[in-house]
């Protein structure tokens, strides 16, 4: 990690402000705050001090790469924390332009400008999705946030791709302590929730009252941190899109698949952890795969009986997880963000065109093995426009919106539990350009984020911010009211819509977010063919066929 001198602060602000994110208005300098680490300065605009670029750990490279995180050399020259860290290593993707340093974690603190150590505001963690192999927390800027529910927010960077989930006989053998290897993007973020614990107070935050909350991956992260024994205390959770994934690999089985990776990168021994260190960070990036590409090893946290001791789902389905208000949530229609992305690679690749009907025939037998024939029946090509619109209803309610239903099914029996779906009307893309094979992108995954962060923009495509309608910025505020409300009380309240009541498996009733408030469904579990799924998904997930959701 370089010093960035406090003497470099007006030339790097002055630069800073250049960027469209902070353009047009002036910066000055924040006091000097003490971390447990070393002294840090950021900059204060319109009222919220920024923090950008704080190392929460050592960088985790040379002998540190593929170890738990481990403390930050201590510094005492103030650190001028004025610029984002770089992102971790990362391939190129519809959301990232790629590259990244193995050098990067470093979280960004945003706040009100007026808050003291005595404010103790709630706290915000944001973990940003990606499939756990792209993203980056300077992404996301927490602005709008602050302004409407006055809490300090925090987003991070965590390793990604084979960097961050790694499992291999080698690495496991130098955890003496453990024996545990590949869930290292899951300790980052457990140590940088350990950093804000201990700092927190100092920008006005309450480190006792601290909401984590994240999108697709980001929402699995925050799943997998909600049962991991190891997380440390939480007070709230909001998850978004992010209760698909139902069962981890074993460590034994995350080492196999992480041997087989490194056997074709040349590291044929299972006791060389040197040679898997002179590997480039390249050559793992493209061989770990991206959100949409396929890999040889899965990029996901393992079962090593350390960092997790359970299954997800049967970690919630026996209590094993941490008690507090959650918001957990999904889209309409989110697969067809993924259909879409097909469609664009398609496209690039000279061919361009949608799914046929003999490809989804071909999909689904893949998805569903001897259960196939019951969901081409369930899901006629016959009910829908084209093969893309019944690949993405498939996807959409197998893998995100029944298991959600049945993760909230879980969780409601020891906790309050606040269902949503996103379904507003025409909602702003600036995910993906036109596709004319799938006109109506819909709800589809991700589409929510602009609405909780009004500057998001998608950089690698040029699009954003998004152009809301008027209803649909009430809807955007409305949702910040319901999730820092969440974060202040432990119950989601907002002026400007309906009553947001506790799920229960009896009524089956979701928020339903439509511009410009939030009302109430109770269709989700129709519409979404919940009983018709709910069987396999009991069985994916281990659980016993009985189990009401």
């Amino acid at each position: 990690m370089a010093m960035r001198e406090i003497g470099l602060w007006t030339s790097v602000v002055s630069a800073l402000l250049a960027g469209p994110a902070w353009a047009g208005a002036l910066a000055t300098a924040t006091p000097v705050i003490t971390t447990t680490d070393g002294p840090i300065q950021g900059f204060e605009q319109a009222g919220i001090n920024y923090f950008l670029g704080v190392p929460y750990a050592a960088p985790p490279v040379g002998s540190l790469r593929w170890v738990a995180p481990t403390p930050p050399a201590p510094w005492t020259t103030t650190l001028a924390t004025v610029s984002f860290g770089s992102f971790c290593p990362q391939g190129e993707s519809q959301l990232s332009t790629g590259g990244g340093s193995e050098d990067c974690l470093y979280l960004n603190v945003e706040g009100p400008a007026a808050a003291t150590s005595g404010s103790k505001l709630p706290v915000m963690v944001w973990i940003h999705g990606g499939g756990l192999t792209t993203g980056s927390g300077q992404e996301y800027n927490g602005t709008n946030l602050i302004q409407s529910g006055n809490v300090v927010f925090v987003s991070l960077n965590y390793r990604l791709g084979l960097l961050g989930f790694l499992a291999h006989p080698a690495l496991a053998a130098e955890d003496t302590a453990h024996h545990s290897s590949g869930n290292y993007g899951m300790l980052d973020q457990q140590t940088a929730l350990a950093w804000v614990r201990a700092n927190i107070a100092k920008f006005g935050g309450d480190p006792n009252n601290l909401t984590i909350f994240g999108e697709s991956a980001g929402g699995q992260s925050v799943v997998t941190q909600l049962y991991s024994p190891l997380t440390g205390k939480l007070s709230k959770a909001v998850i978004e899109s992010g209760a698909y994934a139902r069962f981890y690999p074993t460590q034994a089985q995350a080492q196999t698949a992480g041997s087989s990776v490194a056997s074709s990168l040349g590291c044929t021994s299972e006791t060389n952890a040197a040679c898997l260190r002179a590997i480039s960070a390249a050559a793992l990036v493209a061989a770990g795969g991206s959100e949409t590409s396929s890999s040889n090893v899965q990029i996901v946290p393992n079962v090593d009986n350390w960092m997790l001791t359970q299954q997800p789902f049967q970690a919630f389905a026996a209590g094993n997880f941490q008690h507090i208000p959650i918001i957990d949530g999904t889209n309409h229609d989110e697969y067809r963000l993924f259909v879409s992305l097909n469609d664009l690679e398609n496209a690039l690749a000279g061919h361009p065109g949608g799914y046929t009907p003999a490809e989804y025939i071909s999909l689904v037998q893949g998805l569903a093995g001897s259960f196939a024939p019951e969901v081409l029946a369930e899901y006629p090509l016959s009910q829908y426009a084209s093969p893309n619109y019944a690949v993405a209803a498939v996807g959409t309610d197998y893998a995100f919106s029944c298991g959600a239903l049945l993760l909230d099914a879980l969780m409601s029996q020891y906790t309050s539990v606040y269902a949503y779906e996103f379904s507003d009307i025409n909602p702003p893309n600036i995910f993906l350009p036109p596709d004319p094979y799938m006109p109506s992108i819909g709800d589809s995954h991700a589409i929510e984020l602009p609405y909780l962060f009004p500057t998001y923009r998608n950089e690698t495509l040029d699009l954003g911010p998004a152009s809301f309608t008027v209803p649909q910025q009430y809807l955007g505020a409305s949702m910040r009211s319901l999730w820092t409300s969440l974060a202040r009380y432990g119950r989601p309240l907002n002026p400007r819509g309906g009553y947001w009541g506790r799920y229960s498996i009896a009524a089956h009733a979701f928020a339903s977010f439509v511009a410009p408030s939030n009302g109430t469904e109770t269709n989700f579990y129709s519409y979404h063919k919940c009983g018709f799924w709910g069987p396999a998904l009991l069985s994916e997930a281990g659980l016993p066929a009985n189990t009401q959701y």
